[in-house]
């Protein structure tokens, strides 16, 4: 995914309402993570794809991480790239180069040769490169994506589990080290006589993003239509198993309920694989949310939360249809989406889905703070609302379903945890509605049951330390 990085229409669409909101002052701060090689050479924000430079649209290639070997930053992207015109740079990388000084006496931790200047660093390994850009923080101090605050504050960093070992393994969201991975060579060994194998990862970086392009990068890999479609296929599938290793899930309710009663049903989610928030990131606009559906024998839907509306939006206070009046508010959802939050003239709060704030001023200018926000940890005009799991955390939510006086079992209950990277109704405010047909949604965890509809002794619903079915999945 880092080669679409400054190729999708989303991301195109959401710099260019910020620039607008934002009177153009935020200048290449969006675009430099997208396309580094493109913001150090000169281009500007504002540059169509189609007059950039060839360079510049790799979007984040092999050099913006290869290149560097000391520590920046740390956020934002605020680092150098070579770019072309410079001299040749030195790659680094995990191991030594064939002429390198000081290298040890091992083959196998040396490259035989390379076609270009090889070094080694240990930098490339570890979490802060990614850091660079997987930590945003706007000039005004608005925290934007903190996935390497998360992971650096948590559990994994003080366990030595870094980025790299959980989205460059051989299965996604599953951590591995260095000498867990397969042995291959790096160079055809019939070109290079004695070259070693080593250990290889994997640089798909498989993330919770995809393509809306139907085919990108399908010239670039020379593919037919057949093996571009497998291809599509495979990494769709290492998508689902990132997610599907990223959290677990425990229902608890009861056996059997009484007509007329109230049957309680606790959802418990635990952010069991992911080494940082779940969701994280631009976790403003990423939705992680429990579906609940009860159905009578009829297939009558008795109680339902986490559906959605005729637009495919959750029924919360963006839906179009809840705001029309013709489907209820979700009182019960359950929704790990953080929010962006823009102070008002009269210190009150409002949803916003970028982090300008147009209620104090009608063309704010985003600008370096002037005051430190230490004390608050954002700045005065705004801050981001985070619902999200911490790693190896749980959540958990209630229902208390009404069962219907006249209701016949068996009574079938759905939960699923779901995912989706972006919500129909910000596509429609980007002025981009037409890709919402391209949204996924991700099903992390599912859940049926049936429960038995009695009539004995079950006139009051269990005590919740009482509810007779839990269920792992």
């Amino acid at each position: 995914m880092h080669s679409y990085a400054q190729h999708s229409p989303i991301f195109l669409a959401f710099n260019k309402t910020v620039l607008k909101n934002s009177g153009g002052t935020l200048g290449t701060f969006c675009v430099r993570c997208h396309t580094p090689i493109g913001i150090s050479s000169g281009e500007t924000s504002i540059i169509v794809n189609d007059k950039r430079s060839e360079a510049a649209l790799d979007s984040v290639g092999c050099v913006s991480c290869h290149s560097t070997n000391q520590p920046n930053q740390e956020a934002s992207s605020v680092y150098h790239v070579p770019v072309p015109g410079d001299p040749e740079p030195i790659i680094y990388g995990p191991f030594y180069g064939s002429d390198e000084p000081g290298a040890p006496d091992d083959p196998s931790l040396r490259l035989i040769k390379s076609p270009h200047t090889s070094r080694h660093t240990d930098y490339i390994t570890q979490a802060r490169l990614c850091g660079n850009c997987h930590d945003v923080f706007s000039p005004d101090g608005f925290r934007i994506e903190e996935a390497f605050s998360e992971w650096r504050n948590g559990p994994y960093a003080r366990a030595g589990i870094s980025c790299q070992n959980c989205h460059m393994g051989p299965i996604p969201g599953k951590p591995f080290m260095q000498d867990q991975l397969a042995e291959n060579y790096i160079v055809d060994p019939n070109v290079v006589p004695g070259a070693y194998k080593r250990h290889r990862s994997s640089h798909r970086f498989t993330g919770p993003d995809y393509s809306v392009l139907l085919a990108f990068g399908k010239t670039d890999l020379g593919l037919d239509q057949a093996s571009f479609k497998q291809l599509g296929e495979t990494l769709e599938d290492q998508r689902t198993t990132l997610f599907r290793n990223a959290a677990t899930m425990q229902v608890k309710h009861p056996d059997a309920v009484t007509p007329g009663s109230t049957m309680p049903i606790v959802v418990s989610v635990t952010n069991s694989g992911a080494g940082h928030n779940l969701p994280t990131g631009f976790a403003a606009e990423r939705q992680v949310w429990l579906e609940v559906i009860v159905s009578d024998a009829s297939g009558q839907q008795l109680y339902s939360s986490g559906t959605l509306d005729s637009a495919k939006d959750l029924r919360d206070e963006d839906s179009e249809d809840v705001q029309k009046g013709t489907l209820a508010l979700d009182k019960d959802l359950f929704n790990l989406q953080a929010t962006f939050t823009s102070a008002g003239f009269r210190g009150t709060d409002a949803e916003s889905i970028s982090t300008v704030n147009r209620l104090l001023d009608p063309v704010p200018f985003v600008t370096p703070a002037t005051t430190p926000a230490l004390i608050t940890g954002y700045p005065p005009g705004g801050r981001i609302f985070k619902r999200g799991i911490p790693p190896l955390a749980t959540k958990t939510a209630r229902y208390d379903v009404k069962i219907p006086a006249n209701a016949h079992g068996p009574l079938q209950l759905t939960v699923r945890l779901r995912y989706r990277n972006l919500p129909p109704h910000l596509l429609k405010e980007l002025d981009i509605a037409d890709l919402r047909p391209k949204l996924r949604i991700v099903d992390m965890q599912e859940y049926e049951e049936k429960i038995q509809v009695g009539r004995g002794d079950l006139t009051a619903a269990p005590r919740s330390s009482d509810l007779a079915r839990t269920a792992a999945r």
